[in-house]
């Protein structure tokens, strides 16, 4: 009796919408199934109702159904099993059932009013048990439910795909309409009206039914398995319809739920054959039918920074391994956050890369990097959007460990992406536009800074792909890049970090030339890096052995001995009298505060929690400037523009005033606080300070970076003092002989006045720069004089000229 009238509600309304080829029948699985959910459902009108996402323009209703939570409400058996064996039956099922009790006219008050009893569209989310790596997807899963997890590397346009279609007999005229299953083309093989045997026909295009159609192809996830290292990157064609179109980008983050199905080569399509096809192989290709996309940009986006969304989970992170919070990250994040107060950086410039001996300061570089600063004009279309994110560069000689910092970076970062410069070209960093093999229609194809939306992008031998960097001018500063290719233009986001790691030209850094000239960069690439490291591999005997015994220690594989390298490496705090005070604070230099001294307890922190602090933070602080920082930020960014007067380097512009924001940003972001003190801004400034007496010189000071390429010089600049110099010795060497001593040129000095920081230093510029020939121990000649004196100097001042952009001030 019960099937009887559960027969009379379906057959009229649910069966022929959701089967319309097969005829209802009780004992069919089918029926079955929906015997079972009808009863269950009904109860639950309310809670589908508030699912329910009308669509009257698409023909169809959306409902969004989270498969656990279905699962709590709803428990059904015969459902899961239906979903393993049979998952588009148990789909058609799930919806027939939601359509049936949502448009009973009892069930009509839940519901707005003017909605029409379309077909219901289920899409179910978060099926655990479904999960898969790319590489696991074999022919046992045809036709099987699974989920999976990549970044989107290729998008195709939005297409319309016929559903079925009416065709006319060319002889008796009669219709026949066909069901094109999978988007086929099938038209009938032969018309039975009325005894007529005729095989043509004609297809009438309007009476055409089309659905959106769209294709792409994402990536499974870097890192996201250790035993899969140095093997080509799998990927899988995914197939999206009606309302799942447009729903990614090229470089988002998505969890796919959809059915695994077939599709035949090129070599046997078409059905017929084709001359030469016989004897092949029947080949066919996975790709996925997706149910359902979870973009989680778009969760990230919709998640604010708000005390009551802070304490639910978040589902959904931009990381490929972090993908929620729960309460035992919260508790280790809190329980760090508080240990450690005001030591946070110390604790994290330590954990990043231990194999990494001293270089304190550029580790803090680079943990700022990962943090990033924040993001402004987001939401006003009206303002242009500024960068929050931190570029940096590292140089230095081989052997320093640049390499090891950008995979340790790339490896603590949420998501992070490390990329080799010799084997990338500008459409691997950026984007591309390729052809679709089997439909022949162009397609975006992202490249390593859209992969890395959202995170950090390490690029090593920087130095090696000089022709790239004209390409990577407007992704570094405007975080998109742009294509114009083939007829298509867009814009894909690239909001990165951009560590690169660089070597200098010569082999060595040359301290003698620029930056510039070290890395035979143009200016306008340097000028979109916000701090820039000099690694230098200079003998130090107390380094040295420190040095060598941790190197010797992690190659020995002898747990004791790499504790006990680690603790010898420790520094023995000086007296408080005698450690070196910051000018402007009267305390220690972050330098020395950030060293490990012997008797402090010190214990990595694991990579893991690394990657969950950070993204936390990323997350949820978003500080903003205190008056206090700003004043601070402003009287050095005023000393910077005072400085870049009376030095050789490029003004300073307001492009420097943003860098130090943004590391501000991230000083406060890093203690998960939401206000930046003048504390974290003086800190910053003692970074940037340091990286440009790195780059300058230690005489330089507070001077700015020299990005231009050597040209001429002014008044009280190094060239204008180096061409005083350089005459007045050329005269005295017309008088007394070519041969000084250094106690001449001090006295040369004295008398000229010249402006210089250090006479030592610029007589070792000078002769670096083949200007002075040393003769003997303290003992200097100019280069060999032309027939008259007039015409060496204005050689040897030209050919200064040349390289005083190039002396650097030690």
């Amino acid at each position: 009796m019960q099937q009887a009238v559960i027969a009379e509600q379906i057959v009229p309304e649910a069966w022929s919408l959701y089967f319309p080829d097969e005829e209802f029948s009780l004992d069919d699985r089918r029926a079955v199934l929906l015997q079972d959910l009808l009863p269950r459902l009904t109860s639950l009108t309310r809670w589908l109702a508030e699912r329910l996402q009308p669509q009257q323009v698409t023909g169809r209703h959306r409902l969004s159904i989270g498969f656990e939570e279905l699962q709590k409400v709803c428990s059904s058996s015969e459902l899961s099993a239906a979903l393993d064996l049979q998952p588009v039956e148990a789909l058609a099922c799930l919806g027939a059932a939601a359509h049936q009790v949502l448009f009973n006219p009892q069930a009509q008050q839940v519901l707005p009013e003017g909605i029409e009893p379309l077909k219901i569209v289920v899409r179910l989310e978060g099926h655990p048990s479904s999960m898969r790596h790319i590489r696991q997807l074999k022919s046992s899963s045809i036709g099987k439910i699974v989920s999976v997890k990549g970044t989107v590397v290729r998008i195709s346009a939005v297409k319309p795909l016929i559903q079925c279609m009416t065709f006319t007999c060319t002889r008796c005229g009669g219709e026949h309409q066909m069901r094109f299953p999978e988007g086929i083309y099938t038209p009938p093989t032969g018309c039975n009206l009325d005894g007529c045997r005729s095989k043509s026909f004609k297809p009438q295009k309007k009476s055409a039914q089309s659905l959106d159609w769209q294709k792409i192809r994402i990536q499974e996830l870097s890192q996201a398995d250790k035993e899969e290292a140095g093997r080509v990157p799998r990927t899988l064609e995914v197939e999206l319809t009606r309302d799942l179109v447009d729903s990614c980008s090229a470089g988002d983050l998505v969890t796919v739920l959809g059915i695994v199905k077939v599709l035949s080569t090129d070599a046997e399509a078409g059905g017929k054959g084709s001359k030469g096809t016989a004897g092949k192989r029947s080949l066919f290709l996975l790709y996925l039918d997706a149910v359902s996309v979870v973009n989680q940009r778009g969760a990230n986006q919709s998640c604010k920074d708000t005390t009551d969304q802070i304490s639910q989970p978040i589902d959904h992170l931009p990381s490929h391994q972090a993908t929620s919070f729960t309460l035992r990250d919260l508790h280790f994040i809190v329980k760090f956050a508080q240990e450690y107060k005001g030591q946070q950086l110390k604790q994290l410039v330590h954990a990043l890369c231990p194999a990494i001996y001293g270089h304190e300061l550029v580790k803090a570089g680079v943990v700022l990097a990962l943090f990033g600063g924040v993001r402004k004009g987001n939401d006003d279309l009206a303002s242009v959007p500024v960068r929050g994110d931190i570029h940096c560069l590292i140089v230095g000689d081989p052997g320093i460990g640049k390499s090891q910092l950008l995979k340790a970076a790339s490896a603590a970062a949420p998501r992070g992406l490390y990329v080799c410069g010799p084997s990338s070209s500008s459409a691997g960093l950026t984007a591309t536009v390729v052809r679709d093999p089997l439909t022949g229609a162009f397609a975006l194809e992202a490249g390593a800074l859209v992969l890395a939306d959202r995170g950090v992008c390490c690029v090593d031998e920087f130095d090696k792909i000089t022709a790239e960097h004209q390409a990577l001018l407007g992704p570094l500063e405007q975080q998109e890049v742009c294509v114009a290719k083939a007829g298509l233009v867009a814009s894909l986001p690239a909001r990165t970090s951009l560590l690169a790691a660089a070597n200098p030209a010569g082999g060595q850094y040359n301290r003698a030339k620029t930056l510039l000239q070290n890395l035979k960069m143009s200016a306008a690439m340097l000028s979109r890096f916000d701090i820039i490291f000099v690694l230098l591999d200079q003998p130090d005997q107390r380094r040295d052995e420190h040095l060598s015994e941790h190197v010797m220690a992690m190659h020995s594989g002898q747990g004791d001995r790499v504790r006990r390298a680690h603790q010898g490496s420790f520094r023995t705090r000086p007296p408080a009298s005698l450690a070196a005070l910051d000018p402007t604070t009267q305390q220690p230099s972050l330098e020395d505060r950030l060293k490990m001294y012997s008797g402090e307890a010190h214990d990595p922190l694991p990579m893991q929690l690394l990657q969950k602090y950070i993204a936390y933070a990323r997350q949820y602080c978003h500080p903003v400037l205190s008056d206090d920082a700003k004043q601070v930020l402003k009287e050095y960014y005023c000393k910077l523009r005072q400085a870049s007067l009376t030095s050789e380097g490029t003004p300073v512009t307001a492009r420097q005033l943003e860098s130090l924001i943004r590391m501000a940003e991230a000083r406060a972001r890093l203690e998960l606080v939401q206000i930046v003190t003048a504390q974290h801004a003086q800190e910053v400034i003692e970074i940037s300070s340091e990286s440009m007496r790195d780059v300058q010189g230690a005489a330089a000071g507070a001077s700015c970076l020299d990005f231009r390429v050597p040209g001429g010089s002014r008044a009280g600049s190094k060239q204008a003092e180096a061409r005083r110099f350089l005459s007045a010795l050329g005269r005295r060497a017309e008088q007394s002989g070519n041969a000084f001593s250094v106690h001449q040129l001090f006295d040369l000095s004295d008398h000229l006045q010249l402006k210089v920081p250090d006479m030592r230093d610029f007589i070792d510029q000078l002769n670096e720069a083949g200007e002075l020939l040393k003769k003997g121990p303290q003992t200097y000649a100019l280069r060999s004089m032309p027939s008259s004196a007039s015409q060496q100097i204005s050689s040897q001042v030209s050919r200064f000229s040349a390289m005083s952009q190039s002396v650097s001030q030690s």
